[in-house]
């Protein structure tokens, strides 16, 4: 068998035959199980948690309205949710916010600790505290798993330093503020 200038035996124009359908089927296999892993259009956030208080997808509000609508629906307050966070992080509380966590209600307490802040995630239906993310894992997760941008380089379209929680703010409680 002849391909172009090359003389090649039949067997060695099968194994080549043979090799490009498996890489080909390999590709499609990887790239289905990259587009499916996020099929919902939502900006998943890991760690992933599931709280008691769904929220639906409402993107014509205004911050402020979404603020409001938001509170109506959390059965705890935000002194409560300070005390839960409290419970399972010994610090001082530097600002809680209520926030939409992978569509679900959760009140954020940021917790100075000596070793940095926690970020306690705490359930606006029932109090839990859902996860704490130590300095570390948010140190970690505003790089995004990388090696820290040099200072003085400028960021690219898109990158943000510090917190990665890009949700929106929803109430804020200042530590020596609102109580």
């Amino acid at each position: 068998m002849k391909i172009g200038r090359f003389n090649i035996g039949l067997k060695v124009a099968a194994l080549m035959a043979a090799l490009i359908v498996t890489l080909s089927i390999g590709a499609f296999a990887m790239a289905t199980s990259i587009g499916s892993a996020n099929t919902s259009g939502k900006n998943v956030q890991t760690p992933s948690y599931t709280g008691s208080i769904k929220i639906a997808q409402n993107s014509n509000l205004s911050e402020d309205q979404e603020a409001k609508a938001l509170q109506k629906l959390a059965k705890i307050t935000p002194e409560q949710a300070k005390s839960a966070a409290l419970t399972k992080v010994n610090g001082t509380v530097v600002k809680v916010s209520l926030e939409d966590e992978n569509g679900y209600l959760v009140y954020s307490v940021e917790v100075k600790t000596s070793s940095g802040i926690n970020d306690v995630k705490v359930d606006a239906g029932n109090g839990k505290v859902l996860h704490i993310d130590k300095g570390a894992e948010r140190e970690k997760e505003s790089t995004g798993g990388n090696e820290e941008k040099e200072p003085g380089k400028e960021l690219e379209k898109g990158e943000s330093r510090g917190s990665v929680d890009n949700d929106t703010i929803n109430e804020e409680v200042q530590q020596g503020g609102e109580n």
